[in-house]
């Protein structure tokens, strides 16, 4: 790209929460680019250390197979979801902030996050239960608790460069080794 690119959205990050704002202003039309610090080898931020799981509301054991539709009917039957409702999420999120959270976001977190969900499945993210980290078997049947139960495949790792196929796909342009104090600097030698 030339020095006289432009771009709608700059995106400082390329963790999922910086992947996730990149590739949702690029399906709203906007041309975007990716700062990360990191060499491209080491990208993905703190989410590429992570777990990979992801809290969010869910009414019923359909919404789960429905973000994890590979298992079987079989499986399903010794499957135990649960529910993890928006009221339990809101009050989950209130409770270990100490209340101190604005309502209204973590009101907008709380209903968006099955949406967000499936978003992040049509981007192409893969989920799977998490047998080794939030459930237990009881009688046979795995049950599942605190509203973590699904992670990304691959965890962390798998995530972000799940993200990084999808922002490539789109077009998104991200440039590595960016720091703070060299930013203007970047962008006029780099774009």
């Amino acid at each position: 790209m030339g020095k006289n690119s432009q771009f709608d959205v700059i995106v400082i990050g390329a963790g999922n929460a910086g992947l996730s704002a990149a590739l949702a202003a690029q399906e709203a039309g906007a041309s975007v680019l990716v700062v990360e610090s990191a060499p491209e080898h080491m990208r993905g931020g703190n989410s590429y250390f992570t777990g990979g799981l992801f809290r969010f509301a869910y009414e019923n054991a359909n919404q789960i197979f429905d973000l994890v539709p590979n298992i079987s009917r079989e499986q399903r039957s010794l499957i135990d979801v649960g529910t993890y409702n928006e009221s339990k999420y809101y009050s989950d999120v209130m409770r270990v902030t100490n209340g101190l959270s604005s309502p209204e976001l973590v009101q907008t977190l709380v209903s968006n996050s099955y949406l967000t969900m499936k978003w992040l499945q049509e981007n192409g993210v893969d989920w799977i239960l998490s047998y080794g980290r939030q459930a237990f078997k009881k009688d046979g049947v795995f049950k599942f608790w605190g509203g973590l139960i699904i992670e990304a495949v691959g965890g962390g790792k798998g995530l972000s460069d799940k993200q990084f196929d999808s922002a490539t796909r789109a077009g998104i342009k991200v440039l590595y080794e960016i720091k703070n104090h060299n930013l203007k600097m970047a962008f006029r030698t780099k774009i």
